[in-house]
């Protein structure tokens, strides 16, 4: 068993995509957060957050002072209206 936190912080750097992978399987919320926004991954994100279902999640991203808000809105619509395909 590895630490999710250990891995994702170690691939950070090489490879978001495989830390992202890490923070979504330990539920590392803010990690992947983090992550995610700083890479523009934000279909990944909208995945994430449809996924886990926790209203103080998504409280957290959905602040009117979050920068990547519309694009994370717009990839939420595009996970629940399209399916996987978006």
């Amino acid at each position: 068993m590895y630490d999710p936190l250990v891995v994702g912080r170690f691939c950070e750097a090489r490879d978001p995509y495989l830390a992202y992978i890490a923070y979504a399987k330990g539920l590392c919320d803010e990690e992947l957060i983090s992550i995610t926004n700083e890479n523009s991954m934000f279909k990944q994100q909208a995945r994430y957050l449809v996924k886990r279902r926790e209203l103080d999640l998504w409280s957290q991203v959905l602040v009117e002072d979050n920068l990547h808000r519309r694009s994370l809105v717009d990839q939420v619509c595009a996970q629940l209206f399209c399916g996987s395909k978006a």
